[in-house]
Order: C-alpha cells, then structure tokens, then sequence
C-alpha cells in the first residue's frame, strides 16, 4: 500500500471524515479543518490524488478512491485503538489520549500497532470478566 508521510496521513484522514459525514469534502472545509492554508491543501490533495487515494482536480468535490478509503480507515482505526489504549488501559485524559494517538499513529510500527490492539481487546475483556482485576489495575494507573 502507498507509504504516506504523517502529514499526508493527517491530510487524507480528514477528507475520509468529511466525506463520511457530508458524501463530499471541499478543500476550503480541509482547510479549515486543519488550520492551514489553501495553497498548502491543494498541495497534499495533488500528491494524494496523484498517490491514487482520492479523486481530486481544483473547484470540484473531492471523493475517495477505493484505495484511499480502505488506506484512511486504516489510519482511523490505529488512531482509535491507541485512543482507547490510552484512555481506558493507561487512564489518561481525553486530551492527553488525543494528543498522544496523534502522534503515536504515525510512527508506530505494524507489528507494535497489532500487539497493543491484542493486549487492549484481551485486557478488556479480562477486566470484565474479573471485576478485582479491573479495581486493581486503576489503582496502580491513579
């Protein structure tokens, strides 16, 4: 699969959230959205679109390719995982979680990102099968 930058990633993962929620993205949202210029949008959303991730040509809607969609929700659930992780395994805050998932995403390796989800989902679980468990592992994270 296309090798991203973090940067990239950031780019592409908010036009999946944008055309989940609207059908559509539009650069000026993306813009927004990321607090950057337009001149720098239109830059990402060529090498997204030349990477084959999305369809993408200036003052149209801009969609997701088949690649780009199975791509961005790849990005979305390595960010969720590790929110979760955070959150409700090591007991950070919210924002602590967010600011951490962030960064974190991009960087960590494949075989890191799929042991962390197997010791998330097998820590869940566990946790709710041994409720002592549970008390005493957010005891030790207080």
């Amino acid at each position: 699969m296309t090798e991203l930058t973090p940067n990239q990633e950031n780019y592409l993962k908010t036009v999946y959230i944008e055309v989940t929620e609207k059908g559509y993205a539009k650069m000026s949202d993306v813009a927004a959205l990321l607090s950057v210029r337009k001149s720098s949008v239109n830059a990402a959303l060529n090498i997204l679109a030349d990477k084959g991730l999305i369809n993408y040509t200036p003052y149209t809607k801009i969609t997701l390719t088949e690649i780009g969609l199975e791509k961005a929700r790849k990005i979305i659930n390595r960010f969720e995982t590790m929110n979760n992780f955070f959150l409700h395994i090591l007991k950070l805050s919210r924002e602590e979680s967010i600011a951490n998932s962030c960064k974190i995403e991009h960087v960590m390796s494949e075989t890191l990102f799929n042991r962390v989800q197997k010791f998330y989902e097998f820590t869940k679980e566990f946790c709710k099968k041994n409720p002592d468990y549970k008390k005493q592992l957010d005891n030790l994270l207080v």
